[in-house]
């Protein structure tokens, strides 16, 4: 009992009060005074929207009702269960994202025909019209009309009636990326209705977030490569429709472009040299477009990537003959939407010549599983646990209860140096650092305090092969990784995600210790 109150202390101390108070609405709204979607009889006044070209979806819809989503299948044959339960909630968002009408190839006649259905069917879509939902439709129908330059009136109405739900249910009880996306969507309609309204909550909401959520160095500060790739394409995607369209706005317009560039500069300095991006808080591959491609989109809408070294968002690079190595030394995570954190403090990776060796191990389901717990726990990830101690207690799959501050003692080209006070209640503080010199790559790790049981975990690529060729000494693909200071060292197997839904099996070291290690690994 006094564990769970600690948790929901811990948890809830760094919530905004407006994201307290708006829970705390919404909550009695829905019981007694719910929201629901208005009837629209006339069709509103709109603009035949314009875009520049911008990049096509992944292909998820089938033909013939099929769809696939999160490597899950789902043959709905005869009707289309929008509210589709059975592969969990993100799959049936993702049904009602509507993304797969931008897909390449996908006719007018047939994306219209899916809308059709879906209206047929919106009065009892409990998932479809929750808010975020609600905001990736409206942008994707939008652009879907744009697109094929026709625009039906049973769409018009239909989506005005969402949007009107939408101004009534913005996400200011989650904040971040969802807030974001409202903003975002709510720019769309604004233009597409020619709405004033909208369009003052739209500049509102986007001009507030970007300025918090766009970091110095341009990361967005959920700190997940994926989410910043979605956020930068709708950023674009803004950019595109005020060039296409007639508004009055500059304002907005020169926000979007400065936020733009930084945010292309950031993409650009975290890419690794094989063209990857670190699959680090909740980043899945295969779930987002390309950053090439939104490089590209950028480029066709006049944003030029700046690029600003890496700072603000806790992320460092040592590059150093042919290593390639990515530190995490900053705070988990934005303190009051912590959900797509995980307890990686002083994690890193490790590539050579341009092949990942040391990874992150990624995450497979968003679902609120022992999985996701798994997945999102220190020994997921090239890190040290104390006393099998958590350095951040994340559970209930997207919250964070105490967690651990990091601090940086050395940065330099060649010198990474941090410490973290994650154990801190338990005696503890865990300083790492990360040295290149004379063809190595030397990290050492020190847990400060009497009685301490450490474990190192060091998780390898799938391709990766690891062979004890002497006492603590290993090779990796022409890697010798010496290890000093160790009590006992395993080689074990775990589960890499490779996609929602999708593992495959990898080799990991747990290397015991109390107070000190070194780990040396050399190229030949």
């Amino acid at each position: 009992m006094l564990q769970n109150l600690s948790r929901y202390y811990h948890t809830i101390k760094h919530l905004k009060p407006i994201q307290i108070r708006y829970q705390a609405w919404y909550r009695l709204r829905n019981r007694f005074f719910p929201v629901k979607l208005p009837a629209i009889v006339e069709t509103p006044n709109y603009q035949s929207i314009k875009l520049e070209t911008f990049p096509g979806e992944k292909v998820s819809y089938h033909g013939k009702n099929k769809f696939r989503f999160l490597n899950l299948d789902q043959d709905f044959k005869d009707s289309i269960n929008w509210n589709h339960p059975g592969h969990g909630k993100l799959w049936a968002y993702k049904l009602n994202y509507f993304e797969f009408l931008n897909q390449p190839e996908l006719d007018f006649d047939t994306g219209q025909q899916l809308i059709r259905d879906y209206n047929s069917k919106i009065e009892t879509s409990t998932e479809g019209l929750e808010p975020y939902p609600i905001s990736l439709r409206g942008i994707n129908w939008i652009k879907f009309m744009a697109l094929h330059s026709r625009f039906p009136d049973e769409i018009i109405r239909s989506l005005f009636a969402q949007y009107r739900v939408l101004m009534n249910k913005i996400e200011y009880h989650l904040l971040g990326n969802h807030l974001l996306e409202n903003g975002f969507s709510l720019l769309f309609g604004a233009i597409f209705y020619r709405d004033e309204n909208m369009y003052r909550l739209a500049k509102k909401i986007i001009t507030e977030q970007l300025e918090e959520q766009v970091l110095q160095d341009g990361a967005h500060f959920e700190l997940s490569p994926m989410y910043h790739a979605i956020i930068f394409q709708r950023v674009l995607d803004s950019i595109n429709l005020l060039k296409s369209n007639a508004h009055d706005e500059t304002e907005l317009m020169d926000l979007l472009c400065e936020k733009a560039a930084l945010m292309g500069g950031w993409l650009r300095n975290m890419q690794l040299f094989d063209g990857s991006y670190p699959s680090v808080n909740d980043t899945v591959v295969g779930e987002f477009i390309h950053p090439e491609a939104l490089l590209e989109y950028a480029g066709s809408l006049g944003i030029t990537a700046e690029t600003v070294p890496l700072g603000t968002c806790g992320y460092r690079k040592i590059n150093y003959r042919g290593f390639e190595l990515l530190a995490d030394v900053g705070e988990i995570g934005p303190s009051y939407i912590p959900g797509h954190t995980h307890a990686d403090t002083l994690s890193f990776i490790l590539h050579h010549e341009g092949s990942p060796v040391i990874i992150d191990r990624g995450v497979s389901t968003y679902e609120k599983t022992a999985l996701r717990s798994e997945e999102r726990s220190t020994a997921a990830h090239n890190t040290v646990m104390v006393n099998g101690i958590e350095q951040s207690d994340m559970w209930g799959g997207f919250r964070v209860g105490k967690r651990a501050s990091c601090r940086v003692l050395a940065d330099n080209e060649h010198l990474l140096e941090a410490q973290h006070d994650g154990f801190q209640k338990q005696g503890f503080i865990h300083t790492r650092k990360w040295r290149a010199e004379n063809g190595k790559i030397i990290i050492e790790d020190r847990v400060h305090g009497e009685g301490a049981s450490s474990t190192a975990h060091l998780h390898f690529s799938p391709q990766i092969k690891l062979k004890e060729t002497a006492s603590n000494t290993y090779t990796a693909n022409g890697l010798s990784i010496s290890i000093q200071g160790q009590q006992q060292i395993e080689q074990k197997r775990y589960m890499k995600a490779a996609g929602f839904n999708k593992r495959i099996e990898a080799e990991k070291l747990k290397i015991h210790f109390s107070n000190q290690l070194t780990i040396i690994i050399s190229a030949p």
